[in-house]
């Protein structure tokens, strides 16, 4: 074989193993963002990210997703084979914030309620919640 046809198979070789690391990449993302319970809306290829120049074997994407109480989010990350999910920003995963004002109220310490539980947390005094 010559040289010209090593180099175009060479370089064959090297799209199509970037084509699937891709998807590997993809895959490792979307599992790190529905394990803290938030659903992936997209996952961008973002070549040339901030802090991209030095970095090796590593690609970067921006990843736009959905929490918990269902804000959208974007967050960029970069991942390697080797190598977990970085975020630059770090995911907002955090326990979403109620949206709404509790209707009962502990009657010994006037703590907030909720509906299932059967003790007050805040003092302990027993709870008739229906």
């Amino acid at each position: 074989m010559d040289r010209p046809h090593i180099l175009f198979w060479a370089i064959v070789a090297g799209i199509a193993i970037r084509i699937v690391m891709h998807f590997v990449d993809k895959n490792r993302i979307r599992n790190e963002i529905e394990t803290q319970g938030s659903r992936v809306l997209s996952i961008r290829w973002t070549p040339f990210a901030r802090g991209w120049f030095f970095e090796k074997n590593e690609r970067h994407y921006q990843v736009t997703y959905s929490d918990r109480s269902g804000a959208m989010e974007t967050a960029t990350c970069k991942t390697s084979l080797f190598t977990g999910v970085y975020w630059a920003e770090g995911p907002k995963l955090e326990e979403p914030k109620p949206r709404f004002m509790p209707r009962h109220s502990c009657s010994g310490c006037g703590f907030a309620l909720n509906a299932e539980w059967r003790a007050c947390p805040n003092c302990g005094k027993a709870t008739l919640l229906a």
